[in-house]
């Protein structure tokens, strides 16, 4: 169950066997089924995860309730999760996290969070380090979708997610770009298939 998290740390730290006990000890694994959420709007975030397996997107409630994506959670790309905003400013959560997959989870308390960085140093380095990439990726892809058109984000996801092109749904997908599946649909034949006749 934890070996591959130990591997995703063991890229960025050394890990004593003292951190290592201590990690396995409070790591609690969470099954999500596809579809169920991890976080609702109006949840505070009190949790940080690893994902085994799945994938999940976080969503944005509009006035109207309908849900809007916001950004990819992914075992192969980004398996590091939390609703960081809620997380650390420990208000109601504007946002929603969902399955798209069934998931594996590690899931760690905030408390159990802060007592392996209050006694890891290399842990509390770890830990900076990946909220920041987190932060990072979520400016990184808002600022992408709002500077290119629709085509060329599609291209750039191809080329730097291709990961997501496999495992999101389109209509996951679109809903990022905001356009629809069946325009989506159109430019996956125009970027991926340049010779097909387009609808």
């Amino acid at each position: 169950m934890f070996s591959k998290f130990k591997l995703a740390i063991d890229k960025d730290i050394k890990i004593s066997p003292e951190l290592w006990t201590q990690l396995q000890e409070f790591g609690r694994i969470r099954y999500l089924k596809k579809n169920e959420y991890l976080l609702q709007a109006g949840q505070v975030c009190k949790h940080g995860y690893f994902i085994n397996s799945g994938s999940l997107i976080k969503t944005f409630l509009n006035q109207n309730g309908k849900e809007i994506v916001q950004g990819f959670y992914i075992d192969k790309d980004y398996a590091f999760l939390s609703e960081v905003t809620s997380y650390f400013s420990k208000k109601p959560s504007d946002f929603q996290i969902k399955a798209i997959e069934n998931c594996e989870l590690i899931e760690f308390s905030e408390s159990q969070l802060k007592f392996l960085a209050d006694n890891f140093q290399e842990f509390a380095l770890f830990y900076h380090k990946i909220t920041a990439k987190s932060y990072q990726n979520l400016y990184m892809f808002s600022a992408m979708r709002l500077s290119l058109n629709a085509e060329d984000f599609l291209i750039f996801l191809y080329n730097q997610h291709p990961i997501y092109m496999q495992r999101i749904p389109d209509k996951y997908i679109a809903q990022f770009m905001g356009i629809s599946k069946e325009w989506l649909s159109k430019l996956k034949k125009k970027v991926f298939k340049p010779n097909s006749k387009n609808d």
